[in-house]
């Protein structure tokens, strides 16, 4: 596999001209910069997220739950050109980036593996677009897996309101099975991340479309 190199950022995400590995990045917590897209579509009068579930090969957060579609930029990348590319790797779908909806930028440490610390700016996005999951061509090498969550009911999960819920995970490798999700499930983080997306999501439906920003 070709080695992957990342622009360090400074701590306000401006670019110091350092140029880094994967590994290096991840070992000694350079601040580089990665894509992140969360896909939201209504079904009757219903409102649904699409999560993936990361594969256990990752480095980073091996098995757990994330958004739709989230990867690194490579050097001299930004998301207007990252985007579409990693939609297009880990979903199977073309998408525009004119297509995305902008959340606006988030900051996330990642220490909970041993000998490896993420430190990224994620530029969040939503991309309104209905989709069937079992039909989703995944990359196996990322992506296990995604679910389709209802967004009450997830947002019951991430608030603390239930501690679970069923979901059925649509695997890369075109299996489906049944699985019981709690908020544990997905990538560690200390800002509630995933119930602010829900909670955003659901005022985009309500048609409140400014300001939106997590």
């Amino acid at each position: 596999m070709a080695l992957e190199y990342f622009d360090v950022l400074d701590c306000v995400g401006r670019k110091t001209g350092e140029i880094v590995s994967r590994d290096e990045a991840h070992r000694t917590g350079a601040w580089h910069g990665a894509f992140h897209c969360l896909m939201i579509y209504q079904r009757g009068d219903k409102n649904y997220a699409l999560f993936q579930r990361r594969s256990v090969k990752k480095k980073i957060a091996p098995g757990k739950f994330d958004v739709s579609v989230g990867g690194h930029y490579a050097s001299g990348e930004d998301a207007k050109a990252a985007g579409p590319r990693e939609i297009k790797e880990e979903l199977g779908l073309d998408v525009r980036f004119e297509d995305l909806v902008p959340l606006g930028r988030r900051v996330f440490v990642y220490c909970h593996t041993p000998d490896a610390l993420e430190q990224e700016l994620q530029d969040v996005f939503f991309l309104s677009r209905t989709v069937e999951p079992g039909k989703l061509a995944l990359q196996q090498e990322e992506v296990d897996g995604v679910i389709e969550m209802n967004m009450e009911e997830g947002i019951a999960l991430f608030s603390g309101k239930r501690t679970s819920l069923d979901a059925t995970l649509h695997g890369a490798d075109n299996r489906t099975e049944r699985v019981l999700v709690s908020a544990e499930d997905f990538v560690p983080c200390l800002d509630n991340y995933y119930l602010k997306l829900l909670l955003i999501a659901k005022r985009y439906f309500q048609g409140d479309r400014w300001p939106l920003v997590i």
